[in-house]
Protein backbone atom coordinates (compact mmCIF):
# COMPACT_ATOMS: atom_id res chain seq x y z
CA UNK A 1 0.00 0.00 0.00
CA UNK A 2 2.82 2.38 0.86
CA UNK A 3 4.42 1.74 -2.55
CA UNK A 4 1.12 2.43 -4.33
CA UNK A 5 0.64 5.69 -2.42
CA UNK A 6 4.22 6.72 -3.16
CA UNK A 7 3.82 5.92 -6.87
CA UNK A 8 0.56 7.88 -6.99
CA UNK A 9 2.18 10.85 -5.25
CA UNK A 10 5.09 10.83 -7.72
CA UNK A 11 2.72 10.66 -10.69
CA UNK A 12 0.68 13.50 -9.21
CA UNK A 13 3.83 15.60 -8.72
CA UNK A 14 4.92 15.03 -12.34
CA UNK A 15 1.41 15.78 -13.63
CA UNK A 16 1.12 19.00 -11.60
CA UNK A 17 4.45 20.44 -12.68
CA UNK A 18 3.81 19.61 -16.33
CA UNK A 19 1.12 22.31 -16.34
CA UNK A 20 2.61 24.99 -14.11
CA UNK A 21 3.85 27.88 -16.28
CA UNK A 22 7.32 29.31 -15.96
CA UNK A 23 6.08 32.91 -16.02
CA UNK A 24 4.98 34.42 -12.72
CA UNK A 25 1.47 35.79 -12.23
CA UNK A 26 -0.36 33.05 -14.05
CA UNK A 27 -2.47 31.91 -11.12
CA UNK A 28 -5.37 30.89 -13.36
CA UNK A 29 -3.15 28.30 -15.07
CA UNK A 30 -1.83 27.12 -11.71
CA UNK A 31 -5.40 26.68 -10.44
CA UNK A 32 -6.28 24.60 -13.51
CA UNK A 33 -3.17 22.50 -12.93
CA UNK A 34 -4.17 21.91 -9.33
CA UNK A 35 -7.67 20.79 -10.35
CA UNK A 36 -6.25 18.51 -13.04
CA UNK A 37 -3.81 17.01 -10.58
CA UNK A 38 -6.56 16.36 -8.04
CA UNK A 39 -8.64 14.58 -10.66
CA UNK A 40 -5.66 12.53 -11.80
CA UNK A 41 -4.87 11.57 -8.20
CA UNK A 42 -8.46 10.47 -7.64
CA UNK A 43 -8.34 8.31 -10.78
CA UNK A 44 -5.04 6.74 -9.70
CA UNK A 45 -6.18 6.01 -6.15
CA UNK A 46 -9.76 4.86 -6.73
CA UNK A 47 -9.22 1.33 -5.38
CA UNK A 48 -11.73 -0.05 -2.94
CA UNK A 49 -10.76 -1.68 0.33
CA UNK A 50 -11.39 -5.38 0.97
CA UNK A 51 -14.63 -4.71 2.86
CA UNK A 52 -16.47 -3.33 -0.20
CA UNK A 53 -18.39 -6.21 -1.81
CA UNK A 54 -21.55 -6.73 -3.84
CA UNK A 55 -23.35 -10.04 -4.26
CA UNK A 56 -26.23 -11.03 -6.52
CA UNK A 57 -27.93 -14.27 -5.56
CA UNK A 58 -24.95 -15.05 -3.32
CA UNK A 59 -22.37 -14.65 -6.10
CA UNK A 60 -19.79 -11.82 -5.90
CA UNK A 61 -19.99 -9.24 -8.70
CA UNK A 62 -17.69 -6.65 -7.06
CA UNK A 63 -14.90 -7.41 -4.60
CA UNK A 64 -14.42 -10.80 -2.94
CA UNK A 65 -12.40 -12.00 -5.94
CA UNK A 66 -14.67 -10.53 -8.62
CA UNK A 67 -12.60 -7.37 -9.13
CA UNK A 68 -13.87 -3.80 -9.52
CA UNK A 69 -14.71 -3.77 -13.23
CA UNK A 70 -18.41 -3.00 -12.76
CA UNK A 71 -17.80 0.11 -10.62
CA UNK A 72 -19.63 3.16 -12.07
CA UNK A 73 -21.02 1.28 -15.08
CA UNK A 74 -24.58 0.24 -15.84
CA UNK A 75 -25.03 -3.52 -15.63
CA UNK A 76 -28.00 -5.66 -16.60
CA UNK A 77 -29.17 -8.51 -14.44
CA UNK A 78 -28.72 -12.00 -15.89
CA UNK A 79 -31.71 -13.32 -17.81
CA UNK A 80 -32.54 -15.87 -15.10
CA UNK A 81 -32.81 -13.06 -12.53
CA UNK A 82 -35.08 -10.90 -14.67
CA UNK A 83 -37.37 -13.79 -15.62
CA UNK A 84 -37.70 -15.04 -12.03
CA UNK A 85 -40.06 -12.80 -10.00
CA UNK A 86 -38.48 -14.08 -6.76
CA UNK A 87 -34.98 -12.93 -7.76
CA UNK A 88 -32.59 -11.28 -7.42
CA UNK A 89 -31.44 -10.97 -3.85
CA UNK A 90 -28.68 -8.37 -3.70
CA UNK A 91 -26.30 -7.68 -0.84
CA UNK A 92 -23.93 -4.72 -0.51
CA UNK A 93 -21.21 -4.92 2.13
CA UNK A 94 -18.95 -2.13 3.35
CA UNK A 95 -19.63 1.52 4.02
CA UNK A 96 -18.03 3.07 0.94
CA UNK A 97 -20.25 1.80 -1.90
CA UNK A 98 -23.91 1.73 -2.83
CA UNK A 99 -25.89 -0.10 -5.48
CA UNK A 100 -28.77 1.57 -7.25
CA UNK A 101 -31.14 -0.94 -8.84
CA UNK A 102 -33.44 0.21 -11.63
CA UNK A 103 -36.66 -1.13 -13.08
CA UNK A 104 -35.56 -0.11 -16.56
CA UNK A 105 -32.78 -1.88 -18.41
CA UNK A 106 -30.52 1.13 -18.91
CA UNK A 107 -30.06 2.42 -15.36
CA UNK A 108 -32.62 5.15 -15.87
CA UNK A 109 -34.79 6.53 -13.10
CA UNK A 110 -38.48 5.78 -13.59
CA UNK A 111 -40.77 7.51 -11.10
CA UNK A 112 -40.17 5.80 -7.75
CA UNK A 113 -38.99 2.53 -9.32
CA UNK A 114 -35.36 2.44 -8.20
CA UNK A 115 -33.88 1.16 -4.97
CA UNK A 116 -30.59 2.09 -3.36
CA UNK A 117 -28.91 -0.70 -1.39
CA UNK A 118 -25.89 -0.04 0.83
CA UNK A 119 -24.99 1.92 3.93
CA UNK A 120 -22.94 5.00 3.09
CA UNK A 121 -22.04 5.59 6.71
CA UNK A 122 -18.32 5.83 7.48
CA UNK A 123 -19.20 5.66 11.20
CA UNK A 124 -20.71 2.18 10.84
CA UNK A 125 -18.59 -0.96 11.26
CA UNK A 126 -16.64 -1.95 8.13
CA UNK A 127 -18.46 -5.29 8.15
CA UNK A 128 -21.85 -3.61 7.63
CA UNK A 129 -24.03 -5.26 4.96
CA UNK A 130 -27.35 -4.22 3.48
CA UNK A 131 -29.59 -6.42 1.35
CA UNK A 132 -32.77 -6.22 -0.67
CA UNK A 133 -34.90 -8.73 -2.55
CA UNK A 134 -38.43 -9.30 -3.85
CA UNK A 135 -39.25 -10.53 -0.33
CA UNK A 136 -38.89 -6.86 0.73
CA UNK A 137 -40.88 -5.51 -2.24
CA UNK A 138 -42.38 -7.83 -4.86
CA UNK A 139 -41.83 -5.22 -7.61
CA UNK A 140 -38.08 -5.71 -7.18
CA UNK A 141 -38.39 -9.04 -8.99
CA UNK A 142 -39.00 -7.08 -12.21
CA UNK A 143 -36.01 -4.74 -11.95
CA UNK A 144 -33.55 -5.09 -14.81
CA UNK A 145 -30.35 -3.10 -14.25
CA UNK A 146 -28.02 -1.74 -11.58
CA UNK A 147 -25.05 0.53 -11.00
CA UNK A 148 -22.51 0.28 -8.17
CA UNK A 149 -20.90 3.58 -7.13
CA UNK A 150 -18.68 4.87 -4.39
CA UNK A 151 -20.41 6.97 -1.74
Amino acid sequence: LAQAVSANAQALHRYTWAFVPASPGSSKMQFKALIGAALAFKALGAKLDINQKVYIEGQPVLGDGAGEGILNTCQGFAKQHVSNPKAPEVQVCGTGIKMTVYMRGRCADYYEHQVTVGKCDKGAPSTTCDSFSPADDARFGHYQSYKVEQC
